[in-house]
């Protein structure tokens, strides 16, 4: 078992045995995306600016969306307009003649991942769900800016 993978079983072990725990009323849980940051909670190591510069984050999943997933299950990004399919994560080709590379959301290494659409810790972002260029209005949720920085026909 590499260094990773072990990072990861320990974080699935803790975060199970802190669900049973909270069951039994026994400790609270710290929401890893509020301030006082939880770094600890998907960083292995706290990246300097130096590190991010290169790309280096230190997460416990390996990458951004397998430490998502560590937390947060496979399915739980369902886009209404793709009539409940999953949006894709972790791609970085898609088809040119349909979608737009995102113009204004960001890639991490040249990928769609969890983080292009989402932020990573509360009042980044404008609020519902952590999602990036939304607006939360009387009648619902707008989604056009997030959607249409990728797709022509929303």
């Amino acid at each position: 078992m590499g260094y990773r993978s072990f990072l990861r079983s320990l974080a699935i072990l803790v975060a199970v045995a802190s669900v049973a725990a909270v069951a039994k009323g026994s400790i609270e849980i710290i929401d890893p995306h509020t301030e006082p940051a939880q770094c600890q909670s998907c960083h292995h190591a706290t990246p300097t600016q130096e590190d991010v510069s290169g790309g280096e984050y230190h997460l416990l999943g390996g990458g951004i969306d397998e430490t998502c997933h560590m937390c947060h299950p496979y399915d739980c990004c369902r886009i209404y307009a793709l009539k409940g399919h999953n949006h894709p994560s972790n791609v970085g080709e898609w088809d040119t003649e349909n979608f737009n590379e995102p113009r204004t959301l960001p890639l991490y290494d040249g990928l769609i991942t969890c983080s292009t659409c989402h932020v990573h810790r509360k009042g980044d972002g404008e609020g519902y769900r952590m999602v990036r260029l939304v607006r939360v209005t009387l009648s619902g949720v707008d989604w056009t800016r997030l959607c249409t920085d990728c797709h022509f026909d929303i």
